[in-house]
């Protein structure tokens, strides 16, 4: 859960100290919510070989809905430099906490406390909940504004305004909502009053990049494909695109907060897994979206008992 407390500086900064690790880590993978979708997260493994990243850092939500829980635990386990709880590992730890929750993210929890052996749940107690590294970074599952009641949702310049107040360090990583997003300003302290109109949005989507009622390689959703689609062509306005990258100039004399998307279950209407990359050097962020064989996901669900609606969801991007 949430915690009031702050994290401890320099706590989790594993293979070195504070400056060492601000020094030597100038590009960092930043993957989160991967929910137990092995294929998705193997494909941006690959992808992350090939942006010459120093390090990946997952902020949490490893497990859950997904059939391959403990294989995205193992992967994590040996790729991530740094990785930290999200609610769904909360869960995991404290499977009462789920009798709110919908009865599909509930069976992907049982099924993952099924499937984890003693080892992997020990790695996911040993996780913390958040971390800081000097004043460069701030990383959490949800939000940085404290809650007694379970996690929330930043998603709005009003949410990031309220957000911006509670961290003082130059980048805050969030997860949680399953879209990417970035939001920065220019007031340097959190001390200082800051409103929403000290806040700017950065679009980090495709305009018209929609999948909405679509289908893939056989498993139909309303009678429709998007094999083949691409958003090769497309520009944004403000930002440049790379590839299936967009890529943001973050202000060198402000802060910034970022949230890569999902890697496992993007809900932005855009199938293909969501990560980004941060550039602490030049001061910017890539946000990459990466193609993986959605249909194989819904054949691993089906075949291990999950609700058919948790690889169908994936092909829509929701």
């Amino acid at each position: 859960m949430a915690s009031t407390d702050r994290p401890t500086r320099g706590a989790w900064a594993a293979g070195g100290n504070e400056s060492e690790l601000r020094i030597s880590v100038p590009r960092l993978a930043i993957i989160s919510d991967i929910h137990g979708n092995r294929v998705a997260l193997e494909q941006v493994l690959r992808d992350c070989e090939v942006r010459n990243v120093d390090a990946i850092f997952c902020l949490g939500d490893i497990v859950g809905y997904g059939p391959e829980p403990a294989e995205c635990l193992a992967l994590v386990r040996s790729n991530c430099r740094l990785s930290i709880r999200g609610n769904h590992e909360d869960a995991l730890l404290h499977p009462e906490v789920t009798k709110s929750w919908n009865p599909v993210a509930r069976a992907g929890i049982a099924f993952a406390r099924r499937t984890m052996s003693p080892d992997s749940l020990a790695f996911v107690g040993s996780l913390p909940s958040s971390f800081a590294i000097s004043e460069t970074l701030l990383g959490v599952h949800d939000s940085p504004v404290p809650t007694e009641d379970g996690m929330t949702y930043l998603r709005t310049k009003q949410d990031a305004a309220e957000a911006f107040g509670w961290f003082g360090e130059r980048f805050c990583l969030v997860g949680h909502t399953h879209v990417p997003s970035c939001f920065t300003t220019g007031v340097k302290s959190a001390r200082d009053s800051i409103g929403v109109t000290d806040v700017a949005e950065h679009d980090l989507h495709v305009h018209g990049h929609s999948v909405q009622g679509h289908s893939i390689q056989g498993h139909s959703i309303q009678g429709h494909s998007i094999q083949g689609h691409s958003i090769q062509g497309h520009s944004i306005q403000g930002h440049s695109i790379q590839g299936h990258g967009i890529v943001i100039e973050l202000p060198k004399a402000g802060r910034s907060i970022i949230n890569p998307g999902s890697v496992g279950q993007p809900r932005d209407r855009d199938p293909r897994a969501s990560y980004a990359v941060l550039d602490i050097g030049r001061n910017l962020l890539e946000l990459q979206r990466v193609e993986y064989d959605v249909a194989e996901v819904l054949r691993r669900s089906l075949a291990v008992g999950l609700p058919p609606i948790v690889g169908e969801r994936l092909a829509m991007g929701a």
